[in-house]
């Protein structure tokens, strides 16, 4: 009977030992999991989008590297800034994302993704978003009082910091957290991982100092940050909130969503009327 239960324990223990080093030890690769671009893909991207150009900015010591969409406008033009996900690519963005053509996208890969340079942490977002920012804001053909912040899932994260420190006209936030302390002890509750987190992003701390607009997305069926998580954000965002929930979309096919399209693509209009 000892034997059986000394099994038992060690079965428990590895178990615990297993969560344990992925939501703590290995968390870095978790969360930065990165996403490679090849030569082909950059070669695809300027084809697919001829007017785009490819682009590569400074901040603090590393290379970003990306893509700046114009708009079809004449003269100066509202700007779209996107943070995405974990393992997202920033190209990828610019084929799935309905983006208005009266609007510029900056489509721009973390340190570390891509062919950016640089290693991710949550700070190293934070300044780069900063950086895109002051890209935008300076550019000539873009008209600084209407730059949007945008994220999905982990890019949420360093869209509501730029929100929270930059002069951004709104922001749409898709799969939002409120914090990865309160996602990850929601995801692993028989450990003690808050106090570990080395990389909190606290969305929704940040979101109680932002007055200005911002969208919400959120998918009925997300399991990977499910929408009570989001909803904690979207409650303390000091503006003006709205929240679309779709039905039957899940964390990764949200995007994908009809509703989703037209919705995204209607704010973003409305925002340029409404303030042209």
């Amino acid at each position: 009977m000892k034997g059986i239960f000394a099994a038992i324990a060690g079965v428990c223990l590895l178990f615990y030992g297993l969560h344990f080093y992925q939501a703590i030890v290995n968390q870095e690769d978790n969360l930065f999991q990165g996403a490679t671009l090849s030569e082909e893909r950059v070669n695809q991207v300027n084809e697919a989008f001829p007017s785009s150009e490819e682009i590569r900015i400074e901040a603090d010591g590393a290379e970003l590297h990306g893509w700046f969409l114009p708009s079809s406008l004449d003269g100066q033009a509202p700007l779209f800034i996107y943070f995405g996900g974990n393992a997202e690519e920033a190209s990828r963005a610019m084929e799935s994302l309905p983006l208005p053509d009266e609007w510029h996208g900056l489509f721009v890969n973390y340190r570390g993704y891509g062919k950016s340079t640089g290693e991710p942490s949550q700070e190293a977002f934070y300044s780069d978003a900063e950086a895109l920012f002051d890209f935008g804001a300076s550019h000539h053909a873009v008209d600084e009082s209407m730059i949007v912040s945008a994220g999905r899932s982990m890019g949420t994260g360093t869209a509501a910091y730029l929100a929270a420190e930059k002069p951004v006209a709104a922001s749409i936030l898709i799969s939002p957290y409120d914090s990865r302390k309160e996602l990850q002890q929601h995801r692993h509750p028989w450990l003690p991982v808050g106090t570990f987190i080395r990389h909190p992003f606290p969305v929704s701390t940040m979101a109680e100092t932002v007055e200005t607009p911002l969208l919400v997305f959120t998918g009925s069926e997300d399991m990977v940050i499910p929408p009570e998580h989001s909803l904690v954000t979207a409650d303390a965002w000091a503006g003006e909130t709205d929240h679309i929930q779709l039905s039957g979309y899940d964390h990764n096919n949200l995007t994908q969503a009809e509703d989703f399209h037209s919705a995204f693509s209607s704010y973003l209009q409305d925002l340029r009327e409404d303030n042209g």
